[in-house]
């Protein structure tokens, strides 16, 4: 299953469902608002999502849509923690 999130729909995207050979994709608003949202609660999205999946890949989905790379937004815009790296080296020495 591969999972990715619109620049629209606000500060943390929209997510849509992208075919097995990223050349399409369809809206997963239904299922879930957004991607840290179906993260957020996974039990119960997950099988949704994967049954959206195989339907975009068999093509009997409505609403499928050509990928356009750069309507793309990170996966998760607004992670809940930003981890900076840059000290680690002298931290060690």
């Amino acid at each position: 299953m591969k999972l990715a999130s619109l620049k629209t729909g606000g500060r943390d995207g929209s997510l849509v469902v992208v075919s097995r050979n990223l050349a399409r994709l369809v809206p997963a608003t239904g299922i879930s608002a957004t991607l840290q949202a179906a993260l957020d609660n996974w039990q119960q999205t997950a099988p949704r999502l994967n049954a959206l999946y195989e339907e975009l890949n068999r093509g009997t989905c409505a609403n499928i849509r050509a990928v356009n790379f750069e309507a793309f937004a990170a996966p998760l815009p607004r992670a809940f923690e930003y981890v900076d790296g840059s000290a680690y080296l002298p931290h060690v020495e």
